[in-house]
């Protein structure tokens, strides 16, 4: 009986330790995306994706807030990794037959704005919250 306990209680230990080094490494991964423009563009990345697959009603009511036009400089085809589809002119090879949907609704929310904006771009769309919150300030 106590080698059975003895050993529910090493498994369990291990458990813990595991347990242990996976919140610490996640939590080291976390503070070095916070400070690095790689992890930023990954996050958003991984953020685009979910969004557009699993909260398609906000992804829709983002849409109509949307304002503007793209101004095809094709900064957000080289958000984290330049995408396959980019051509060396900046054009999409798969703009009107097989674009991903995350590429389609670009972007999504200000957040995607700023995005591009912190890797050097200025992006054509704005979002009609923002464009309130500018006036009033504006002054």
């Amino acid at each position: 009986m106590k080698a059975i306990a003895y050993g529910l209680h090493r498994r369990f230990v291990g458990l813990v330790d595991f347990i242990s080094f996976c919140y610490h490494l996640l939590c080291s991964v976390r503070t070095g995306c916070a400070n690095s423009r790689v992890g930023l563009h990954f996050i958003g990345k991984v953020r685009r994706l979910l969004l557009v697959h699993c909260r398609k009603d906000y992804v829709r009511h983002q849409l109509s807030e949307r304002r503007g036009a793209c101004r095809q400089c094709g900064i957000c085809c080289n958000l984290l990794f330049t995408c396959p589809m980019l051509t060396n002119e900046g054009r999409c090879l798969a703009y009107g037959t097989c674009r991903p949907q995350a590429c389609k609704v670009f972007p999504v929310d200000q957040r995607d704005v700023e995005e591009v904006r912190l890797a050097g771009g200025q992006c054509g769309y704005r979002f009609k919250e923002q464009e309130q919150g500018s006036e009033l300030g504006g002054g």
